[in-house]
């Protein structure tokens, strides 16, 4: 029965409470606004840079393969010529750009005196270097100039200034950012000239207009360095090296000639390079009023403060089972976004708990559970904030309230999805569990 006195006054308490709060609910003395914001990061939108950004400059070598009218008579590899592109270029965005580049190089192919001897170099070609398919149709061809419609030699030097439009597919169709690989379709236009060796027994130049589709291939070494494989298709007008020949078995003339190109080489990207992605900012506006009624608010603080001394003349007859019964099962303490410091509001819901632990014995344990928006940042990130507003509970019980820390225990939860009312702020916060 000695517990009876110290219920009825901790009651009688409580209700003091309660009517100094409804006393605070009739004139308005003060509002501030606060406003809370929010940047989510988009991979898709970026930040457009200045002119002078994401430039850069190239060089490559490789090889080169004409198709003309008698060079598919040639075996693969004797048709390879060597070739060199030379670039400068911009991307305006992650996904478009534009370059200038001189390509260079030899032709090597096939001709006869039928379709046009123009920069052949005066040799026959050996039957070692002719297609099985091209012996097989033209039984005993020997190669030594007695054959009917013998076949030459062609080689020539040859160059390409063109401009490209570029697509980066990576960064298209899965935002913006820095990868190991990138895959750039392009489509071109330029000037072709084409001019014999000097050893050739007849020359030939031409200038003709081209067109081109390639494939960019970009592999990141650095963040100044990308090594770039660039495969390529181009289509010349049917004389560019100077010979005209006529489909198969008679018919039309070929209207067009092309040649293949694949390079290998290094790119070097000026500062300032790369993008500063896109944000999007989301504010909240949240305001606190607090209203008083005076006269109200000191008749209630007195009539607290009978009520005080009333409870403070039962606390002698008070047991641990009474203090146990005034404790809260589970007590909420919200946080600011990505904050750990508590709130004024917090702190008093705290000091209130901390007086009924420090009343009570060692038996009594909270539970401090960290939580976090997972919604926001990275796990890792997450998992490292929900630990320290845990821990703010904590040392604030411990350290400024004086609680004994064997009746804490601490956990860090990490990033949650929303716990409250569909609500993503309200996961932003650490819960006190009592354990016993």
């Amino acid at each position: 029965m000695k517990r009876f006195p110290y219920f009825i006054a901790s009651v009688a308490l409580f209700f003091g409470a309660m009517g100094v709060m409804m006393a605070q609910q009739t004139t308005v003395t003060e509002s501030t606004e606060k406003t809370v914001k929010e940047e989510v990061v988009n991979n898709r939108r970026v930040e457009v840079g200045s002119f002078k950004a994401n430039w850069f400059i190239g060089i490559g070598g490789g090889v080169n393969q004409y198709l003309g009218e008698h060079d598919r008579q040639l075996k693969f590899f004797n048709r390879l010529a060597p070739a060199m592109d030379v670039y400068v270029g911009k991307w305006f965005t992650p996904s478009v750009g534009f370059r200038i580049a001189y390509s260079g190089g030899e032709g090597y192919g096939a001709t006869n005196l039928v379709t046009g001897s123009l920069n052949n170099n005066g040799y026959l070609i050996n039957t070692d270097y002719l297609t099985k398919k091209f012996l097989e149709d033209n039984q005993g061809y020997k190669g030594d100039g007695a054959d009917h419609h013998p076949l030459y030699w062609q080689k020539f030097h040859m160059w390409n200034i063109h401009a490209d439009f570029m697509l980066n597919l990576m960064n298209l169709i899965g935002g913006y950012k820095e990868r190991v690989y990138s895959l750039s379709p392009y489509v071109g236009i330029g000037l072709a000239r084409t001019y014999a060796l000097k050893d050739n027994s007849n020359h030939y130049c031409s200038n003709r207009l081209n067109g081109m589709v390639g494939l960019f291939n970009s592999f990141r070494l650095c963040d100044a360095l990308d090594l770039n494989i660039d495969l390529r298709g181009v289509l010349v007008p049917e004389d560019f090296e100077g010979e005209t020949g006529v489909r198969p078995n008679g018919g039309e003339v070929y209207e067009s000639d092309g040649y293949l190109t694949a390079t290998i080489g290094l790119a070097y990207k000026f500062k300032p390079r790369g993008w500063n992605l896109g944000k999007t900012v989301y504010q909240t506006n949240t305001q606190t009023v607090t209203v008083v009624d005076e006269d109200a608010l000191n008749a209630a603080l007195a009539r607290n403060k009978e009520l005080q001394d009333a409870l403070d003349n039962a606390k002698a007859q008070t047991t641990t089972e009474v203090v146990q019964s005034l404790l809260s099962p589970e007590l909420y303490i919200v946080f600011g976004f990505d904050k750990s410091e508590l709130t004024g509001e917090a702190r008093v819901t705290l000091s209130n708990l901390a007086k009924l632990l420090n009343a009570v014995d060692a038996d009594v344990v909270y539970k401090i559970s960290g939580y976090a928006d997972q919604q926001t940042g990275s796990a890792e990130h997450n998992l490292k904030l929900s630990q320290d507003r845990a821990q703010a509970v904590y040392d604030f019980l411990v350290k400024d309230q004086g609680v004994a820390p064997e009746k804490l225990v601490v956990e860090a939860v990490g990033g949650v999805d929303t716990m409250y009312y569909g609500d993503n702020r309200l996961s932003r916060a650490a819960i006190l569990t009592l354990q016993k």
